[in-house]
């Protein structure tokens, strides 16, 4: 086709124009209107399922018109109703909305189309209908032109909803979220625990304390009889023999063993009361007994003269013991002296003679008298 006006078709003061159906390729115009040149018509035209490609005019209009022309663009696209249009262009395709706007009705004219993206959705180019932004992220205000648009929720918060627009929800006490865009928060493990709303990470249970449930806030104190010694634990141990454990804040639920001179063969103790002593002329050098034969009977020169002892005490001199388990020492015997820690009386030298039960050393032995002998 050729003509200066409108290379298909130059309409003037006619009704108007309906074209479906046709593709318009390589048409030509000197002057203005490769295809159409529309003037003054009476009604509106109407055009559908065409496409204009390769055509060409003195001024680069494909058409022209200053009549009305209602398009059939599909959804989420948008065509001016007047003036000119230039280059390839096809209908129900028309313009595309722009990223970050719809268009969900028909006759849209302007790329403003039916307005900017709603909150908590987003609008790729050519959009109809927004899409809501995934669970896990929200979307505060509008115009938002992709699902990378969309803002994640931050670790502690969780969205379970599809297009929400609001932030996200802080996770409850006894549950977490360790990363981003969670669309729920987890249950606190058993043996850990998250105190606050928002929790990221849980922590774990203290030495001396429990949580044998997940979802919780707080962990447990070890009660009386137990310990736990470890971090992160679901339950206590029972205190061993050899010792207890006392539920306080001090010790935290955690072994203390019997001192020395003292056992306990019992497991599940709570009170330091527990711990027995060893009986009068025994002793116990060992922390933490298990059993009463930890406890020894005090050794011949040695003594024990009350109960719970850790070592026996040497008899004092002028003293002595001969036997084993004593819980007293004997006076010494006349005619002999005891050091300390005697076990037996030693004699006084030959010469010397005593007859007192106090002597320490072999000094205080008393020579005998001129014309007397001592044996």
């Amino acid at each position: 086709s050729a003509g200066w006006l409108g290379g298909v078709v130059l309409a003037r003061e006619s009704e108007s124009l309906s074209i479906a159906g046709i593709d318009f390729i390589n048409s030509r115009a000197g002057g203005s209107g490769s295809v159409l040149y529309l003037d003054e018509l009476r009604q509106r035209s109407s055009i559908s399922d065409a496409s204009f490609t390769g055509n060409t005019a003195g001024d680069d209009k494909t058409i022209q018109t200053d009549s009305p022309i209602d398009w059939d663009c599909r959804l989420g696209s948008w065509m001016p109703t007047e003036g000119a249009f230039k280059g390839d262009f096809s209908v129900p395709e028309c313009n595309l909305c722009p990223a970050g706007y719809f268009g969900n009705r028909s006759g849209l004219t302007n790329s403003s189309c039916d307005g900017a993206c709603k909150r908590g959705h987003f609008c790729p180019k050519g959009t109809a209908e927004p899409l809501p932004c995934a669970p896990g992220f929200y979307m505060p205000v509008t115009g938002a032109a992709s699902a990378e648009s969309c803002l994640p929720c931050s670790p502690g918060t969780s969205q379970s909803t599809a297009g929400t627009d609001r932030p996200c929800d802080e996770c409850p006490p006894g549950t977490f979220a360790d990363q981003l865009n969670a669309t729920s928060c987890t249950d606190c493990p058993a043996g850990r625990f998250c105190p606050n709303a928002g929790t990221i990470q849980p922590l774990d249970c203290a030495a001396g304390e429990y949580q044998n449930l997940t979802g919780q806030a707080a962990c447990m104190q070890c009660p009386a009889g137990e310990f736990q010694a470890e971090r992160g634990q679901t339950a206590c141990d029972t205190c061993l023999a050899g010792g207890y454990c006392k539920a306080t804040d001090d010790c935290g639920g955690g072994f203390t063993p019997c001192p020395a001179g003292r056992y306990n063969e019992k497991m599940g103790s709570s009170s330091p009361d527990a711990c027995q002593k060893c009986p009068p002329g025994t002793s116990s050098p060992i922390t933490g007994a298990v059993s009463s034969e930890t406890c020894a009977r005090c050794r011949a020169g040695t003594f024990g003269g009350k109960p719970g002892l850790s070592e026996c005490t040497d008899c004092p001199a002028g003293r002595y013991q001969n036997d084993t388990g004593a819980t007293s020492c004997r006076d010494c015997e006349q005619g002999h002296y005891c050091e300390p820690g005697a076990s037996a009386p030693l004699p006084c030298d030959a010469g010397t003679y005593s007859d007192k039960t106090d002597l320490t050393a072999a000094s205080q032995c008393t020579d005998a008298s001129p014309g007397h002998f001592a044996t």
